[in-house]
């Protein structure tokens, strides 16, 4: 009787861009580089850069639709970026030239984009049209401030490198009340909620450090490095962001 042997070659695939339908942290630099952070342990891998028109890139927020909003302090305005392609659209300039808005979050509930300048502390309502900012109030704090809207309590939070401490906002008048020192970061800077997890995280871009913040108390933990750069800006989004070409091995 014949024998019949069947050989199996080990081949390669390589397929093309594919997208992941979950949640994800994003995170842009100063340099207009995107990334995606790893929750469980900091490290970030760069999937885009924004357009050059966009200028110095500070703060994300993820508006209606998964609109991704980027402040831009190098030209005070604001924008909206294509994740797939990283191209900038203008929506318009703040209308202030002192403004230099660090701080940017996106109340689902009342459909508000609200923005923190650095120049005067004060919070700002801006229009998703024009760009146009209106400011709301101010607070007593010095230097930069970082918004994240839990979106589980209807709590806006507000991390300040000046005091190096986090706080609760109120949204009707700019107001702060401190919850608690950060204790182990220095220049806090992007914060975003997952509600998936209920956990406030936040980047330091003096130690390049992924944290973890405690709500009730206001410390924050390290979950692990970012790695070297210099990370403004996070938000949490749900839905598909590019990825980097994979390759599958069948043996």
């Amino acid at each position: 009787m014949a024998r019949v042997i069947i050989i199996i070659a080990s081949v390669t695939v390589l397929l093309a861009p594919v997208v992941e339908a979950q949640t994800h942290i994003i995170a842009v630099d100063s340099s207009r580089n995107l990334y995606e952070i790893d929750p469980a342990t900091g490290v970030k891998t760069q999937f885009g850069t924004v357009s050059s028109n966009a200028g110095t890139c500070a703060e994300l927020a993820i508006g209606p639709s998964n609109t991704v909003y980027v402040s831009s302090t190098g030209n005070d305005s604001l924008y909206t970026v294509d994740l797939g392609t990283g191209t900038a659209t203008l929506v318009g300039a703040y209308g202030d030239s002192a403004i230099v808005m660090h701080g940017l979050e996106y109340v689902p509930a009342t459909n508000t984009l609200y923005g923190v300048s650095s120049h005067n502390n004060g919070l700002y309502e801006i229009n998703q049209s024009t760009g146009v900012a209106t400011l709301i109030g101010t607070s007593t704090l010095s230097s930069f401030s970082n918004l994240g809207w839990n979106s589980t309590t209807g709590i806006m939070y507000l991390t300040n490198s000046g005091a190096d401490s986090l706080y609760t906002i109120n949204l009707a008048t700019g107001a702060t009340t401190l919850v608690g020192a950060l204790n182990t970061s220095t220049n806090p800077n992007g914060v975003t909620y997952d509600p998936d997890t209920g956990t406030l995280y936040m980047a330091d871009n003096s130690t390049d450090n992924f944290y973890s913040i405690d709500m009730a108390t206001g410390n924050a933990s390290v979950i692990g490095s970012m790695g070297s750069g210099n990370i403004l800006g996070l938000a949490w989004i749900d839905g598909p962001i590019p990825v980097e070409l994979q390759s599958l091995t069948v043996d």
